[in-house]
């Protein structure tokens, strides 16, 4: 018999109630997975493709919301293990975060996977040689991020940059910015300066204006998040003396809205999908195929992409309001015979073309209008 597992909602925190768990054969298992911040743009994309990997590979999701607050986080991993889930995917933001869920998890037995950040080196030896339930984790490399975009900006040519960043204390931002910064001069630029700080509307927009009116001369202006690139375009409209492109990391809707009226000359991202394969990797393990790399847990890379202009609308459509695997694409990364090696090829092949070219094949986009998209049309 299957017994529902209530969840006690808690004044600080707001559990997912009503989840299924059980010892017989035909029990789904039983997932959890944190929000960091319901309500945040992106962190709500992340919970809406892990429910629906969760629907596709037929396992029960258990989500909370940890309010923003770090305590929160290590709070709701004791709730959920309490709740008797059979395993966790968490979302980590400091690499200090990593070490405390994990001892959490080891001590009760449950199995756990990471998902979005890519912690140092250290952490994810730590990881491997002293935790056994730790199965894996699917990340991007915030320093490719940057890169990314300092690669794309430096090859048009542009040679004077400055970056809008969030406090150093945020690795994943810094990481970003020493990314582009390398990026960037070596092909041929200069970062001027970069500015630390919070990433709320009036600090970006103060931070901002003081760099443009220090810079007036900058041709590239690159913003590691997509609250505070929407706060640049605000910005960048009371300088009309500075003719600068705007790059932003982050594809949320004011970021595309920019991109789609050229106000933003490129952003990258779309690694939504980080968590649909740190599931995959979950429900391996828990179903008795842990995926292995050389003998250790899965690390999994997830590609950033640089965004056209043109492609905004399908965007929108294919990763926003739908998902861009299919659940038939899930589900066949899980199962006794797959291996690291299909997560790999997956990742190896994925993009904004072969995703659309997908839709093309499964028939949810014509040819036509892709062609039409790709042509400016």
């Amino acid at each position: 018999m299957k017994k529902i597992l209530a969840v006690v909602c808690m004044a600080a925190l707001a559990l997912s109630a009503c989840s299924k768990k059980g010892g017989s054969e035909d029990s789904k298992l039983v997932i959890g997975f944190n929000n960091y911040s319901k309500g945040i743009y992106s962190l709500d994309i992340l919970e809406k493709g892990f429910l629906a990997t969760c629907e596709a590979l037929d396992v029960e999701p258990m989500v909370v919301n940890d309010e923003g607050k770090v305590e929160n986080s290590s709070v709701n991993v004791d709730n959920m293990i309490s709740a008797g889930v059979d395993g966790i995917v968490f979302f980590g933001i400091y690499d200090t975060m990593f070490p405390v869920i994990a001892q959490k998890c080891e001590s009760a037995g449950v199995p756990f996977v990471f998902f979005d950040h890519m912690p140092a080196d250290s952490v994810l030896v730590d990881l491997v040689e002293n935790f056994e339930t730790y199965k894996g984790i699917a990340a991007t490399v915030d320093n490719d991020t940057g890169r990314n975009l300092g690669a794309y900006a430096a090859s048009r040519g542009l040679k004077k940059a400055i970056v809008i960043t969030a406090p150093r204390s945020d690795t994943s931002h810094v990481a970003r910015t020493a990314g582009f910064t390398e990026a960037f001069e070596a092909g041929g630029g200069q970062v001027l300066n970069v500015s630390y700080g919070e990433v709320d509307l009036p600090s970006v927009m103060t931070r901002a204006n003081d760099e443009l009116t220090a810079h007036p001369d900058v041709e590239c202006i690159y913003v590691t998040n997509g609250d505070a690139g929407a706060a640049l375009v605000e910005t960048l409209a009371k300088h009309p003396e500075v003719n600068a492109e705007l790059y932003v990391t982050d594809l949320d809707p004011g970021v595309l809205n920019g991109l789609a009226s050229g106000k933003v000359a490129a952003a990258n991202g779309a690694h939504w999908v980080n968590v649909d394969f740190a599931t995959a990797l979950l429900v391996n393990a828990l179903r008795g195929n842990e995926i292995l790399d050389e003998g250790s847990p899965a690390r999994l890379v997830v590609p950033v992409m640089v965004l056209p202009a043109n492609l905004v609308g399908m965007y929108q459509k294919f990763w926003i309001d739908q998902q861009p695997f299919s659940p038939d694409e899930m589900r066949a990364w899980v199962g006794s015979d797959v291996t690291v090696d299909v997560f790999k090829n997956e990742l190896a092949n994925y993009n904004i073309m072969s995703r659309l070219e997908a839709k093309v094949r499964a028939g949810l986009l014509t040819q036509a209008d892709l062609d039409a998209a790709l042509a400016g049309n």
